[in-house]
């Protein structure tokens, strides 16, 4: 019997509890009422802060997911040698040693390291490329007749680049099909025909099949003329990076070592960086975290100004019901009732904007990652934003409505009353 009347007083105190807070909850929405064009303008503020952390987050979480997938679907296998040495602590180089690599690095790798199955070195440049009566600017590339295999590229027309053209340096050159079709309109009718590049004519011996996007990057816009073709026409000696193609996922770590170990001996210092797939897409990733925190961030102001607002219209509904204060105080309100009304009040205004602004998030959420990312929107994922977000609002709008409803319950009824 002992035991059980604490039992009854604990639910008889926290039942209390809720119906008084539920009472003050229909007072505060009440008071708003009364107020529609303020209570709806102060509403907005928290909306947008809600919505806009919604969508940002759940948006850079979709772009991060995207952008490491296609990274992802280079291969598990493929190793990237950048020029210059990476800092400690950071993936890729930060100082001055974009001329360090070369074509006999390439060849030197090729012929010593035994866990790599191919190397392709690669020199890049933007410039306009002219054939079929048109003319468009963009991507070329220097490559040798590995970059095929290394990448696992596959022929719609033709052939690629072969071992007699990057010997020879012979002008050849093999389009990705959306060049093919910007210049010649169709891949057939590109096969054979001459574009000239930098004012000299090559000629279209392949089409590759299409290849895709990589951050908003078209892959199959770029044309491919022999290594040493291109360091003649664009008067180079160097690499702009090197791919590596291991002998399978197994032999990552060790082929990594080994191109280590021949470009140490080839250079005299450690003046590149290896990075496997794996770290690739972790230095990636990392990067696209952050943007998607600065974002986030970004937004979570705009929730604090709108917390801010709330706090400003609080303060004014003081002001303006002071004489109401002061009669409820008459007719015995403790300062807790009054402190409860009006906190229960910016509590109502953040509830029902997170409410809403949940709602406007999670549809910008859906049209911005389906329509521009067109990566497929999943509302589970973006679960734990939604929680974070609105939890977020209702703690702006309880720290943001603690002032205005402790000064309300320090008003002195007596000159509450005397208030004009």
């Amino acid at each position: 019997m002992g035991t059980g009347v604490p039992k009854k007083r604990f639910r008889d105190f926290w039942g209390g509890l809720a119906v008084g807070l539920g009472e003050a909850f229909l007072v505060a929405l009440e008071a708003l009422r009364a107020n529609p064009l303020r209570s709806v303008l102060t509403t907005l503020g928290v909306v947008i802060g809600v919505a806009a952390v919604i969508a940002l987050v759940s948006v850079g979480q979709a772009a991060r997911s995207r952008v490491v997938g296609e990274f992802a679907n280079l291969g598990p296998d493929l190793l990237w040698v950048l020029p210059g040495k990476a800092e400690q602590g950071q993936q890729f180089a930060t100082q001055e040693g974009r001329f360090t690599l070369t074509y006999s690095d390439a060849q030197a790798i090729q012929r010593e390291a035994r866990a790599v199955s191919g190397v392709a070195p690669w020199l890049q440049t933007s410039i306009e490329v002219a054939g079929g009566g048109r003319r468009e600017v963009t991507t070329v590339i220097g490559t040798t007749p590995e970059y095929l295999q290394v990448r696992a590229l596959q022929l719609e027309l033709g052939r690629f680049l072969s071992e007699a053209d990057q010997q020879r340096r012979k002008r050849v050159v093999v389009l990705g099909p959306v060049l093919a079709r910007q210049l010649f309109r169709t891949p057939d009718l590109a096969l054979g025909g001459r574009v000239v590049i930098n004012g000299r004519a090559f000629e279209v011996v392949g089409v590759l099949q299409p290849e895709g996007q990589v951050l908003g990057v078209d892959l199959d816009d770029r044309a491919y003329i022999p290594f040493s073709t291109a360091q003649l026409l664009f008067a180079v000696n160097y690499a702009s990076l090197l791919f590596v193609k291991a002998q399978d996922t197994a032999s990552v770590l060790r082929a990594k070592r080994e191109v280590e170990r021949v470009l140490r001996r080839e250079h005299g210092e450690e003046d590149f960086t290896v990075l496997t797939q794996s770290q690739f897409l972790g230095a990636l990733d990392a990067i696209l975290r952050v943007l998607t925190v600065a974002l986030s961030s970004i937004a979570a102001i705009s929730l604090l100004v709108g917390g801010i607002g709330i706090m400003n219209i609080m303060l004014v509904s003081v002001t303006e019901r002071t004489r109401e204060i002061g009669i409820r105080k008459a007719v015995g309100a403790k300062r807790g009732d009054i402190l409860t009304q009006f906190l229960m009040e910016a509590v109502a205004i953040s509830l029902v904007g997170g409410v809403l602004g949940m709602g406007v998030g999670l549809a910008a959420s859906w049209a911005i990652s389906g329509r521009l990312l067109n990566q497929p929107f999943t509302a589970v994922a973006a679960l734990p934003v939604v929680v974070l977000a609105f939890s977020f609002s209702v703690l702006v709008g309880v720290v943001f409505g603690v002032y205005p409803a402790w000064r309300a319950a320090r008003l002195d009824p007596i000159e509450a009353l005397r208030y004009e």
